[in-house]
């Protein structure tokens, strides 16, 4: 499989506004590297009580990605299937397998999606 790369250089700030305009509530924003895709975005709270945690935003075409820390959406962002996993378990999650290519996944059986494109065809 191909490997992810961790958007950098010039695509680095691009890609960084381009989670923090999914945080806001746009989600039909395309790649900032290759704009042949929408970017596909996964937010795991790991402060529920504060709803503060990380955004992951990835390009399923050229596999570009970033991510946001300590941040907290503005707006409904979408599903969150590992919503009661404690830190620990999360931590395994993210070691047994690749985070992107489990979240990529996900993705595509439908079982993440933006909260406001969740009535249009997720791409």
């Amino acid at each position: 499989m191909t490997r992810w790369t961790q958007a950098g250089g010039p695509y680095q700030f691009p890609f960084m506004g381009a989670g923090s305009r999914t945080l806001a509530g746009e989600h039909e924003i395309a790649c900032p590297r290759c704009a042949e895709a929408a970017l596909r975005g996964y937010f795991h709270a790991f402060k529920p009580e504060t709803g503060r945690g990380t955004l992951w935003v990835w390009c399923p075409r050229c596999r570009t990605t970033t991510h946001l820390p300590r941040v907290t959406p503005k707006v409904e962002v979408g599903p969150d299937p590992f919503a009661d996993l404690s830190l620990e378990q999360f931590d395994a999650l993210e070691r047994s397998e690749p985070l992107l290519d489990r979240l990529d996944r996900l993705w595509e059986q439908g079982a993440l999606w933006f909260a406001s494109t969740r009535g249009a065809r997720r791409r």
